[in-house]
């Protein structure tokens, strides 16, 4: 080697930032390491759990929660921070922990992109990122993470396509993808990755054809690209691999034929899900040889033919056939069945929606004792139900509506002790009902409609308490309703007895099915009058009553039915007037009311006011209502006789309200010159039975079913919602977690504290709830947040940062410090907060100030010597927050400087 080659050689080693000695490289050290998590840590908004506290420069960053250093040169090797409810960003400071190997974020809620400078980690091995809101496009740089073989990007927002520059990292072993919103194609080049066992990409929007290469990947085990647009024809090296466990690319739009030797070579195949997609031909007859199979998925295809010989199955778990062009002609059609006899360990079976024909024969019931799901329904299936279903004694669902079976419902269907769900109806089914459905404790749903069913409803099916659907119409049935049926406290979904001949009246027990949806007694023989308590049926959705003998007048109940959408009862003989309370019923869409007796003015409100939702034709004695119902005008003389009657009314309501009104005054003015303390009398005035309860119902509608678009606030014990009530009216709506350790004494703790006082600086108290396990406060809205929202706002809760000034903070810190001094000073017994905070400081329109969550408030017993006790007991308050003032026994005496302080230093 020449001398100046040599000189050449060490310049470059001397100089170039890559080769050379020290003064080249990028200074990475301890101190990186430092710089880099603490600006990590700055990019976190949210630490609910506090793990970052020790992530601070006074302790060696070794120490610090959830990171791993390499012992000799004290480098991050590791960070883990999964499950920690942390919010942030990733900072592209990541990048410069130049010795990180593994890297988990997973669960938490990261959003923003991931930054490109992650591609400089040239050790990592393991990055997990599962289960954030982390958005943008796959960085191509991570190409450059030349070690990695772990990689887990699920459950994110990420889009675009995967980059092709992936496919070069060779030690890559498992790649999951899956629910992003990823479009284009399977990169080619993943057909490169020698390493790769398990390669996860469902639920996206990937398209295009799948890789040849997958097939000939030596160690493939897992292969899930279902719920994508791919299309094309299965490779048929993913047929010839061996290797594979898991092929699962359902709900795609792939195309063509399985072939013949399909699962010859398959020897550790166990799920095969192919289903909901474009497949066609016959299922290959080497199906019933692959003894690994566990789960197979070939529904919503188009597969024709025979079902094949199922005999060597012994670890079938799931075999879904339905929703295919399947049939059963000639000899042996139907051996499928009795071939499976073999497979002991099968949960779930359907060959729901073919076109098989024929009797069901009686080896059904020498299906496996362990079968959960038996789906046969939308065939053409004649004859009778074979008694020897009631072998099968772990079923819970049985479907066979939609075929032409007859004979009875067997009563051994009720031995069957899991039985919930019931699937007969669209048959031939003659008989009763048996008596037998009362024996099934967990029965959830029966449906046995369009059948030829007769007799009385048996009422043993009061006996099943979980019962939530019973639907008998289009049948035969007589006699009575049953009063057990309307005892079943979870029948919340549907009743239907409607197209029968029942007759009698409807029990007035209808009312406790407040939980019910939907109710139809529609073609029947009912009569009598319409049970009031109807009204009480709080979920009703839908009711439909007509073409029975009802009579007498429309309930008024029926306003209580505040979610209503749908009522039919027409065709009955009511009489007497339509309420005009039906206006109230804001989400009713039809109102049938033709074919009756009903006479008088129509109201015009409400659903009144569009024709078309209303039906009132056969009436002939209605007048008025809007132009479009085309009724006659009333009877002008019937207007002023009205007119007259109204006036007379409205005289002696003034005379009553006058009187009233001046009585009241010289009341109240007796009781203020008796007694001139004001707060004596607010207190008296807000006492617990002053307050109006509510229904859990009402709330639901002011809050669209506690919709998480109305939630403004959450804590440890409850939830708080905006409520927009019917009146428009606004209320802050607080719903304790009842499942939440320690929410029952808060929700108790609060209604004690606020039974007896009542300031113009704490949050008021407009009704209460209490329905059993249900608990909830109706408190005063407060439209500007609370102090922490004011104070430190979120970007991405604000488009404009507000400014608080000197005097805004100086007015909220009095308004705060007027609230303590009269808990602690001027009530009966006085009141402990026990967790004052910004976020617990509300601030109404004026910007006035509001103290509430009593949840942890104490009352101190007066003059007594231990009352000190009632604060000392254990440590109150938020996990990471004490206010200043809990230092020492001064917090009783010092309200007014102390608010005054906690405001100001926020």
């Amino acid at each position: 080697m020449s001398t100046k080659t040599i000189i050449l050689i060490l310049i470059c080693l001397t100089f170039h930032p890559l080769l050379g000695g020290s003064q080249g490289l990028p200074r990475f050290n301890n101190n990186t390491d430092q710089e880099s998590l603490l600006v990590f840590k700055s990019r976190i908004t949210d630490d609910p759990l506090g793990v970052l506290e020790t992530w601070n420069p006074s302790s060696s960053l070794c120490n610090w929660t959830s990171v791993n250093c390499n012992v000799t040169k004290q480098r991050v090797t590791s960070i883990n921070l999964e499950n920690l409810g942390l919010v942030g960003t990733i900072a592209p400071h990541i990048g410069n922990l130049s010795f990180l190997s593994y890297l988990n974020l997973q669960n938490n809620s990261f959003s923003g992109s991931l930054p490109q400078e992650i591609g400089q980690l040239f050790r990592l091995r393991t990055l997990i990122l599962a289960s954030n809101r982390i958005r943008g496009t796959i960085p191509a740089s991570l190409s450059l993470c030349s070690k990695l073989s772990y990689l887990d990007l699920s459950i994110n927002i990420l889009e675009g396509t995967i980059p092709n520059e992936l496919g070069a990292l060779s030690e890559l072993e498992d790649v999951s993808f899956m629910q992003n919103f990823l479009t284009g194609p399977i990169p080619s080049s993943f057909g490169n990755l020698s390493s790769l066992s398990n390669l996860i990409l469902r639920s996206n929007s990937l398209k295009g054809p799948i890789p040849e290469g997958l097939g000939r990947l030596p160690f493939l085990i897992n292969l899930q690209i279902g719920l994508n647009n791919i299309s094309g024809e299965i490779p048929c090296s993913l047929f010839n691999s061996s290797s594979l466990i898991v092929i699962a690319m359902a709900v795609n739009r792939l195309t063509g034929t399985l072939p013949r030797d399909t699962f010859t070579n398959q020897t550790s195949l166990t799920t095969f899900f192919v289903g909901g997609n474009l497949l066609s031909g016959r299922i290959p007859p080497s199906i019933g040889n692959a003894s690994s199979l566990t789960r197979v998925d070939l529904a919503n295809n188009s597969f024709s033919g025979q079902i094949p010989w199922l005999g060597n199955l012994p670890n079938i778990q799931i075999l879904s056939l339905q929703s295919n062009q399947l049939v059963n002609d000639g000899a042996g059609g139907m051996d499928f069945l009795a071939s499976l006899a073999n497979s002991t360990q099968l949960q779930v079976f359907s060959v729901a929606e073919n076109q098989l024909t024929g009797k069901l024969p009686s080896s059904i019931g020498n299906l496996s004792r362990q079968l959960s799901l038996l789906v046969m329904n939308n065939n053409f299936f004649h004859g009778s139900l074979p008694g020897e279903i009631s072998n099968l004694v772990n079923l819970t669902l049985i479907a066979f509506e939609h075929n032409s079976l007859t004979g009875t419902i067997l009563p051994s269907i009720g031995t069957l002790p899991n039985l919930q769900y019931i699937f007969l109806h669209e048959n031939k089914f003659s008989g009763k009902v048996p008596e037998s459905l009362g024996n099934l404790t967990y029965l959830a749903e029966v449906h046995l409609s369009n059948n030829l069913l007769e007799g009385t409803i048996p009422s043993s099916l009061g006996n099943c308490q979980r019962l939530q659907l019973l639907d008998l119409s289009v049948n035969l049935l007589n006699g009575t309703i049953p009063g057990d049926i309307f005892g079943i406290p979870g029948l919340g979904k549907v009743l239907n007895l409607s197209f029968n001949s029942l007759s009698g009246f409807v029990p007035s027990e209808v009312g406790d099915l407040n939980m019910v949806q939907a109710i139809d007694l529609a073609s029947n023989q009912l009569s009598g009058d319409i049970p009031v308590t109807i009204g009480d049926c709080s979920s009703l959705l839908y009711l439909n009553m007509s073409r029975n003998s009802f009579q007498g007048s429309i309930p008024n109940s029926l306003d209580k039915l505040k979610a209503i959408e749908y009522i039919d009862l027409s065709s009955n003989n009511l009489t007497g007037n339509i309420s005009a309370s039906l206006e109230s019923l804001k989400f009713l869409q039809v109102l049938n009311l033709s074919r009756n007796q009903l006479s008088g003015e129509v109201p015009k409100g409400g659903i009144f006011e569009n024709s078309t939702a209303v039906s009132l034709s056969g009436n002939l004695k209605l007048c008025g209502g809007v132009p479009n119902l085309g009724l006659p005008k009333c009877d002008s003389h019937e207007k002023k006789s009205g007119g007259s009657k109204l006036k007379i009314v409205l005289a002696a309501t003034f005379a009553s309200v006058a009187f009233i009104i001046i009585v009241s005054m010289l009341v109240f003015w007796l009781v203020r010159k008796k007694d001139s303390d004001l707060r004596a009398v607010n207190e008296k005035a807000n006492s617990p039975e002053m307050y109006p309860m509510c229904r859990q119902h009402d709330l639901k509608l002011a809050t669209r079913n506690f919709s998480p678009e109305y939630m403004i606030g959450e804590g440890s014990f409850g939830s708080v919602y905006k409520g927009v009530f019917e009146d428009g009216s606004l209320a802050a709506i607080k719903v304790f977690k009842m499942g939440q350790h320690g929410a029952s004494k808060s929700f108790i703790a609060e209604c004690e504290a606020l039974r007896s006082i009542r300031h113009r600086n704490l949050v008021k108290i407009i009704s209460v709830c209490s329905a059993g396990d249900f608990k909830a406060l109706v408190l005063k809205f407060m439209p500007n947040g609370n102090l922490e929202q004011l104070l430190h706002p979120r970007i991405e809760d604000c488009e404009v940062e507000k400014v608080v000034d000197m005097n805004q903070r100086l007015k909220i810190a009095q308004d705060v410090a007027l609230a303590l001094e009269y808990l602690h000073h001027d009530c009966e017994s006085p009141v402990v907060h026990c967790d004052l905070k910004p976020s617990n400081v509300l601030l109404d329109e004026e910007m006035s100030a509001h103290v509430g969550d009593f949840g942890l408030a104490r009352i101190l017993l007066k003059n007594s010597p231990n009352a000190h006790l009632s604060i000392s007991v254990g440590l109150k308050g938020s996990i990471g927050y004490m206010a200043p003032a809990m230092q020492n026994m001064a917090w009783v005496r010092g309200s007014q400087r102390e608010a005054m302080s906690t405001v100001l230093e926020y």
